[in-house]
């Protein structure tokens, strides 16, 4: 340090106030070109990338929900009328009935024929399935028979 005061005393002391006041903003310049611009470089970078990445987040949450109704309605649709279609049979099966014609529909549906079946088990049937299945009846039609106590019924049913 006294080596650096002797070099400053060589000159006067107006030069001696020029040197020191150049000499901190040649200081103050490199410190400012070589942190803060490139610091200033990488927090803008690192803005854009934040930016970027939020908006890359909104479309994977987009497409996750669309895949994720996707596939719902493919429960709905495709697998709703084989499970559907399982849960008559069965539930028929169980109220000693049977169908005479199945037709898989649209959206989940299925149509059913019973042929002369009994009145009191054909609804006992249908209350079993709109109360304990949650199967609810889109489309219903009921003729008696000639023999008393018997209706042969076509009913287009629902997954609820």
């Amino acid at each position: 340090m006294k080596a650096f005061f002797d070099w400053l005393d060589r000159y006067n002391r107006r030069e001696q106030t020029i040197l020191l006041i150049g000499g901190v903003a040649v200081v103050l310049y490199i410190l400012w070109k070589a942190l803060l611009v490139p610091l200033a470089d990488w927090r803008d970078s690192q803005a854009r990338t934040n930016v970027s990445t939020s908006q890359s987040l909104g479309r994977v949450e987009l497409l996750a929900a669309q895949l994720e109704q996707a596939r719902r309605q493919a429960q709905q649709g495709g697998n709703g009328g084989s499970n559907l279609s399982a849960l008559v049979d069965s539930s028929l099966r169980a109220n000693n009935l049977s169908m005479s014609g199945f037709q898989p529909g649209t959206g989940g549906q299925v149509r059913v024929r019973l042929d002369e079946v009994p009145y009191d088990r054909f609804m006992q049937w249908l209350h079993d399935m709109e109360y304990q299945h949650g199967v609810s009846v889109v489309d219903f039609s009921m003729a008696g028979t000639s023999e008393q106590g018997r209706v042969t019924v076509n009913i287009r049913l629902q997954q609820n």
